[in-house]
């Protein structure tokens, strides 16, 4: 899947959709089954079928045609429907970084000189039943490889989707983001060092609502174990006394979201968003996280394989209070996407952390820019230069190309 297109080639839910012969009783073997795995799998197909077509007229469920092996019916009688939609993404990078000559101590979301896998990808989605549909993510590169989402999410709900399971925090719109549809190679530089290298990821439960408004407008809250850098000690007054972590394991922490969308016009709109995060911290006391976030995408309806620009601005605030360092710190980006030709993008980012308020460690500024070539929406080749610089640090330069490619079912992207 690629980072820099807004078109999907095939959707989940569209790989997902079943013939409506595939879940009728027409499409099960009318001989008997025999004994043994075929038998139970005879059985299986045969309660699901019954489910399914509880919901389906009468006269649909007797005169649906019935569904051979290659139609979506396996020789046992059990539908390919129920299984699940499969897709493989991989990131390949290569380039240097000055950041090693500069002394200021590397951390885990900094890029470093060499050629590596950034990140490898196997996702699978699938409609559980008529109640429910689960989207599992593996992710990892030769370092590691872990569970990135597990998520059960209702079905059918009019207005509201309940989640739960292994999932991203709803803070703006670039925590949502896997790591292959980066509009960059790397997070924006405050969200990457006020979140960490994982981001807002850990098992939860999660409500959305599409509010009754005449335009459109969603609220979704959230509760999380937590374990993330806002809620940490940060860096100790004194390395070999730590403070005493006083969160408790019924700590939660807590996200409320907010974000509605006007269209300017026939090829253009305009997404403003609001977030809250918040949480007890190591040191006894509340930590808060405020977010907002503006996007403006245009497209001209006749040309809009061709033309388009996405201009999105997102600025963070942090309270830690209780913390040795960076009690309060504010930062944010804006980052500017345009493309001039039907396999073109060029891109521009510029960011700060420590602005409004200041950090303890004065303020980083960030600056980015990227072309990018896009044979299709499964594959990119992207070319991006960096600039960095750190109060009372020198200046880090970095350049990096980085190869994406996307296999298997296309997953919808986020507007």
């Amino acid at each position: 899947m690629c980072t820099v297109v807004d078109a999907p080639a095939q959707s989940t839910e569209e790989v997902t959709s079943p013939p409506e012969a595939a879940t009728s009783p027409a499409a099960l073997p009318s001989g008997p089954a025999e004994p043994g795995a075929d038998s139970e799998e005879a059985e299986i197909a045969a309660e699901l079928a019954r489910i399914q077509s509880r919901g389906q007229p009468e006269s649909t469920a007797r005169t649906a045609p019935p569904a051979t092996a290659a139609g979506g019916a396996s020789p046992y009688g059990l539908s390919n429907f129920f299984n699940p939609a499969l897709s493989a993404n991989a990131i390949a990078l290569g380039g240097g970084s000055t950041r090693e000559s500069t002394g200021d101590e590397p951390r885990e979301t900094d890029l470093s000189s060499g050629i590596f896998v950034q990140e490898v990808e196997i996702r699978a989605s699938a409609i559980v039943d008529p109640y429910f549909r689960a989207d599992v993510s593996l992710n990892g590169n030769a370092e590691e490889v872990g569970f990135e989402e597990a998520i059960l999410s209702t079905l059918e709900i009019p207005r509201l989707t309940i989640r739960a399971g292994q999932m991203r925090a709803v803070f703006g719109r670039h925590t949502l983001l896997h790591t292959h549809a980066f509009p960059f190679v790397t997070a924006p530089l405050p969200i990457a060092r006020l979140f960490g290298p994982e981001g807002l990821e850990q098992p939860g439960v999660a409500a959305e609502v599409l509010l009754p408004l005449p335009f459109y407008a969603e609220v979704s809250a959230q509760a999380f174990q937590g374990d993330w850098p806002p809620f940490e000690g940060g860096v100790a007054e004194d390395p070999d006394k730590p403070p005493e972590d006083l969160r408790r394991d019924e700590d939660l922490a807590y996200v409320g979201h907010l974000k509605t969308l006007f269209d300017l016009g026939a090829s253009a709109t305009v997404e403003i968003g609001g977030t809250y995060l918040g949480g007890r911290n190591v040191f006894g006391r509340w930590t808060s996280v405020v977010g907002g976030d503006l996007t403006l995408k245009w497209r001209p309806i006749e040309a809009e394989r061709y033309r388009g620009i996405d201009w999105t601005t997102e600025w963070i605030w942090q309270s830690r209070p209780g913390a040795p360092l960076d009690r309060r710190i504010g930062g944010g980006y804006s980052a500017l996407r345009a493309q001039f030709a039907q396999r073109w993008w060029v891109q521009a980012r510029g960011a700060v952390l420590g602005l409004l308020p200041r950090g303890d460690d004065g303020r980083t500024f960030r600056a980015e820019t990227l072309v990018a070539f896009v044979p299709s929406e499964f594959s990119a080749i992207r070319l991006q230069y960096a600039l960095e610089k750190a109060e009372g640090q020198r200046w880090v330069n970095e350049v990096f190309l980085q190869a994406i490619f996307s296999v298997g079912a296309h997953p919808a992207h986020a507007y």
